[in-house]
């Protein structure tokens, strides 16, 4: 089977046992046609085609491509090492990458307005992270995937990597009572990820980590707390909440007045670098 047939497979898996878990192990009560579903119903195979076309077929291309095109000394720095190895240099240097990216992608205007597709979900589970604008993941993966150019993986690195991606893409996401205490400090757990889908702009903006959490720990955003938030979504009440097509288009409506958009209700749009202060309970634990 190719590398494609194995994502696909195990992708099919992933959401069965996490479906499976989310009934078992809920950490609220909440129906499986929750709101929403039925546009995570046609986002579904666009995420799962763009995994296997992004993060199988053209990831594999920039490795073969950067084998073809580098000298030597540069090209396939991690093909010689064991899978393993390989896998984790890969998890950590894109996880990286995405860190910064995802910063990014809640400063930039026009960049959150395809991002905040992802944020619209008010009910969180494993099947919501699926939510993504198509052009929001056509434009990451392609800036996402150019350190593959230089490592050079193996084509089953990918794959473990891939389908490593996609666990935790589901996990993070997932409506269970799970927490992974210490871990917290190496890996993003839903205890941390639900705080970056909180509705309260002023909360939302923390945990950025898409695997890995210590680029958080070590920037100062990361954000932990033994409740869980009091809901999720946009603070956008005109959001379209139903609809793939009228959330397609709504990233491109008109702009809002910057006075009242950017710098009062989006602190992501401050003028200031640094991150914004966050209101938490009391036993919250910060970096």
């Amino acid at each position: 089977m190719t590398p494609e047939v194995w994502m696909l497979g195990i992708f099919g898996l992933l959401a069965v046992a996490f479906l499976a878990m989310e009934r078992l192990f809920a950490a609220h009560p909440q129906p499986v046609f929750r709101t929403g579903f039925g546009a995570d119903l046609i986002y579904a195979p666009l995420n799962v085609l763009a995994r296997i076309v992004f993060n199988g077929t053209i990831a594999l291309g920039y490795a073969r491509l950067g084998h073809a095109l580098l000298p030597s000394e540069w090209a396939g720095v991690l093909s010689t090492r064991p899978v393993w190895l390989q896998a984790l240099v890969l998890l950590v240097v894109l996880d990286v990458l995405f860190y910064f990216m995802h910063r990014l992608k809640h400063r930039w205007h026009w960049w959150w307005r395809l991002h905040e597709t992802h944020h619209s979900s008010v009910d969180l589970d494993f099947f919501s992270s699926v939510r993504f604008h198509p052009l929001e993941k056509i434009l990451d993966r392609s800036i996402f995937l150019t350190p593959i150019f230089v490592l050079g993986p193996s084509d089953w690195t990918i794959v473990v990597w891939s389908c490593t991606d996609a666990f935790f893409g589901m996990f993070i996401h997932a409506n269970v009572t799970w927490r992974i205490g210490w871990l917290k400090y190496v890996f993003v757990g839903p205890e941390m990820h639900r705080w970056h889908h909180v509705a309260d702009p002023a909360l939302r903006e923390c945990n950025y980590g898409n695997n890995f959490s210590f680029c958080d720990w070590i920037f100062g955003t990361a954000y932990v707390s033994e409740r869980d938030p009091a809901g999720f979504g946009l603070e956008d009440a005109a959001y379209p909440a139903e609809s793939f097509a009228r959330q397609f288009t709504h990233a491109f409506r008109p702009r809002a007045e910057p006075s009242r958009e950017d710098s009062t209700r989006h602190p992501r749009a401050a003028p200031t670098a640094s991150p914004p202060a966050r209101r938490g309970p009391p036993e919250a634990v910060r970096s």
